[in-house]
């Protein structure tokens, strides 16, 4: 409940996550309100489209990492083909080189 996700390739490494998760705990309402309430305060406050860009983005982050279902949670899959192709990558790349007498060999050496 409440986990902090780990970050993917489309994390801008500042604290934008944070934040619209910060002000979704702070927007949510106490008790939820009736559907006539509700469209009653529908075009309540901004509605241009940044403003509503920025609140869709809150809502998402809010929903998909506070697990508000309460059910189990896990930010890895289970076949994760990433893993595999990794380490073999690095097994694989374990520091082999060509041997010294053919790097520094002189294309055109010079005659004395």
């Amino acid at each position: 409940m409440k986990a902090m996700p780990l970050k993917d390739i489309t994390s801008d490494g500042n604290s934008s996550f944070a934040i619209a998760r910060h002000n979704y705990i702070k927007s949510l309402p106490a008790t939820t309100p009736s559907v006539s309430v509700k469209l009653e305060k529908k075009w309540y406050g901004n509605r241009d489209a940044s403003q509503v860009t920025s609140n869709r983005k809150m809502n998402e982050v809010g929903n998909g990492s506070l697990n508000a279902s309460a059910g189990d949670m896990s930010f890895k899959n289970i076949i994760d083909k990433n893993t595999a192709r990794q380490a073999l990558a690095r097994a694989r790349s374990g520091g082999a080189v060509a041997p010294l007498k053919k790097i520094h060999k002189y294309t055109n050496p010079p005659i004395f």
